[in-house]
């Protein structure tokens, strides 16, 4: 028996243009990471020149330039000392897709607690370390954004920028997110950080805990929050010799 699809059936849609393109993407993405999975190695390259992102672990000396710094998956280690120029293509997703969230807010389903770019929640741990990791010291500029790194220096990030630790000066068009800040971070919308000693600069900061200056239109410090200027100051106590 030969059987005959009618126009609006599934097979209609299986053979669609758009469903063809994201299942090719989809496909092309994956390929990517299951080639990074297996061709990843415990030996380390070293060079004053490397593409990102790498297949395998990476000490640059000089100048990283590509796609993304940090590497497609989690089981490859890069150390950049010098310079970090890449497209940043996470950076887009998070700057856009996190620009939405922190406006709106949306729940936490483990915890049930609030969390938007004004809320009291919502902030990274100081305990998470990954086993393999993306650290970058000097000049970083990312078209669209840099992502789950440690840095130090100075960074430039065209939408968001988001790190484990920043020491030095990082400035996003839309967002910086850090765990640890130790300078100053300047972004056009917001600033989230667990720790900070240092300063924020932009029309939202928000940060748990630190030695801090906050500077924009709504500052949050903890609980308390201010207009315009907010700022915590402890005194560091002298240890006894």
């Amino acid at each position: 028996m030969k059987i005959r699809f009618m126009p609006g059936s599934f097979k209609d849609i299986i053979l669609s243009k758009k469903y063809f393109l994201l299942v090719l993407v989809c496909n092309i993405f994956y390929c990517f990471q299951a080639a990074a999975q297996q061709q990843s190695t415990t030996k380390v390259v070293t060079s004053t020149f490397a593409w990102t992102p790498s297949r395998q672990h990476t000490v640059v000396k000089g100048l990283a330039l590509g796609l993304n710094a940090k590497p497609w998956n989690d089981s490859i280690a890069i150390n950049i000392n010098g310079m970090n120029l890449e497209l940043g293509p996470m950076g887009l997703i998070l700057g856009l897709w996190g620009t939405a969230y922190g406006l709106i807010g949306h729940n936490n389903d483990a915890t049930g607690e609030r969390i938007s770019f004004f809320s009291k929640y919502g902030y990274g741990s100081l305990t998470t370390v990954p086993q393999y990791a993306t650290y970058i010291k000097g000049l970083s500029i990312s078209v669209f954004g840099l992502i789950e790194t440690y840095n130090k220096g100075v960074f430039i990030n065209g939408l968001a920028g988001d790190s484990y630790t920043m020491e030095g000066i990082q400035v996003s068009g839309l967002i910086n997110h850090t765990t640890e800040l130790t300078g100053a971070s300047i972004a056009l919308l917001t600033n989230n950080a667990t720790k900070v000693n240092g300063v924020q600069i932009g029309l939202i900061n928000k940060c748990k805990s630190g030695n801090v200056v906050q500077i924009g239109l709504f500052n949050r410090i903890g609980k308390r929050v201010t207009p315009f200027i907010n700022l915590n100051i402890t005194k560091r106590t002298k240890q006894p010799i």
